[in-house]
């Protein structure tokens, strides 16, 4: 972490909750907020642009989320700092967020008082779990499950796809969005679906949803369809 000024880029698709996020990191002590964005891929853009030191990120983000930001940004910015931030964290999605090297935990649902506690304590140096994020781990026996298995055997590429594609956009958009060509997209599609062994688009958002790729189909509270098929 700099000496100096703390520099932070908060990465969050919901403007109220993005807003007060600024606010209270602006708040501290040492600390300015360099940049927002509200995509993961455009958040993605933003860190490398900017190199902050600690990046605040929604977990569930359109188009690339926020583990995803977490593990190739992170990759490369070994000394950047992360937190981590949603509703819905699950045990599975905590451990995955800590075996990466995320610093931070924290649920949507604390208090602004607990958010400023987080980003303070993360910006000096510190790691921080929140009490909801620590009861799930204690209360539950985190195993690594099938659909586990499965997601650490996707690439950094494969899983982007996935995304698109539990998100609804179809081949041509998804080569588009990642500048690439639709010959290329299609052999990604066809590697999805093999190594998850998935028949259609709706299987492998599904797998998406299974996997805490995406929070919820289309981020709505919808459920998947069954039976109509969908483009592949």
């Amino acid at each position: 972490m700099n000496q100096g000024q703390t520099r932070i880029v908060v990465i969050e698709d919901q403007i109220m909750l993005r807003d007060l996020v600024t606010s209270l990191a602006s708040s501290i002590p040492g600390v300015t907020v360099v940049g927002e964005a509200v995509d993961g891929r455009e958040g993605l853009r933003l860190c490398d642009d900017e190199k902050p030191d600690l990046v605040i990120f929604d977990l569930f983000l359109p188009s690339l989320n926020g583990t995803e930001i977490l593990r190739q940004f992170g990759k490369k910015n070994p000394k950047t700092r992360f937190i981590a931030i949603s509703a819905n964290f699950t045990p599975e999605s905590i451990r995955e967020l800590l075996e990466l090297g995320c610093h931070g935990i924290i649920a949507k649902s604390s208090s602004a008082s607990k958010l400023k506690e987080g980003f303070k304590e993360v910006s000096e140096g510190g790691s921080y779990l929140c009490p909801m994020a620590a009861s799930l781990l204690r209360e539950s026996h985190i195993s690594r499950t099938q659909t586990g298995r499965r997601k650490g055997r996707l690439s950094n590429r494969e899983r982007e796809v996935l995304q698109a594609v539990a998100e609804g956009f179809s081949t041509k958009q998804i080569a588009e969005k990642l500048t690439v060509s639709v010959k290329t997209i299609e052999a990604h599609r066809a590697n999805l679906m093999k190594k998850l062994e998935a028949r259609s688009a709706v299987e492998l958002t599904r797998c998406a949803f299974e996997m805490g790729i995406i929070e919820l189909p289309t981020r709505c509270s919808q459920p998947l369809p069954e039976d109509r098929p969908r483009e592949i």
